[in-house]
């Protein structure tokens, strides 16, 4: 083989590396722009839709009875609630989202998550400095789940929980 042939060949090779890379982007960023929209509640059944919409409204209203009946305590009206980690996450700052997501998956929620339970949500306060995961289990009762920015024992800023409560249905 010559050398024109040779560079041919290798220009070949180059262009379909080149059209590969650039059609797998495209699938890639299409699966990222489906997941996302197919995350969010509106494109599934009208009753999972339902079901999720009174399942956290129960919530809140647990939340509400139990944590926002003190004069002292939050204003919880002024917290997002938040239907998945996925669109949550972007709230943190990102030298904390680690600790955070390590929390929000921590030992307490596997040992309260059940068969049967509805899908978690989360409260944010304004600050970014306190949320709240709850979710309906499936004897219609509420898992509670409070976590808050602290500092740890090296004094660093970390997620950790400070409560955790089941409250009957409102």
């Amino acid at each position: 083989m010559n050398r024109l042939q040779a560079g041919l060949v290798t220009t070949g090779i180059g262009a379909i590396l080149l059209c590969s890379g650039a059609i797998t982007e495209t699938i890639r960023s299409e699966r990222l722009q489906s997941s996302t929209e197919s995350s969010r509640w509106e494109d599934h059944s009208e009753e999972l839709s339902n079901k999720l919409t009174r399942s956290w409204s129960g919530g809140l209203k647990a939340i509400h009875r139990v944590m926002g009946s003190d004069g002292d305590k939050e204003n919880l009206n002024e917290w997002k609630l938040f239907y998945s980690l996925e669109h949550a996450i972007h709230q943190i700052p990102h030298k904390e989202r680690s600790s955070f997501i390590d929390l929000y998956y921590s030992d307490t929620r596997r040992t309260l998550l059940e068969n049967g339970d509805t899908l978690p949500a989360l409260l944010l306060n304004p600050d970014h400095s306190k949320a709240i995961q709850f979710w309906e289990k499936h004897d219609g009762t509420y898992a509670i789940i409070t976590m808050e920015k602290q500092l740890d024992q090296d004094g660093k800023r970390k997620w950790l929980e400070s409560g955790t409560q089941i409250v009957k249905k409102p």
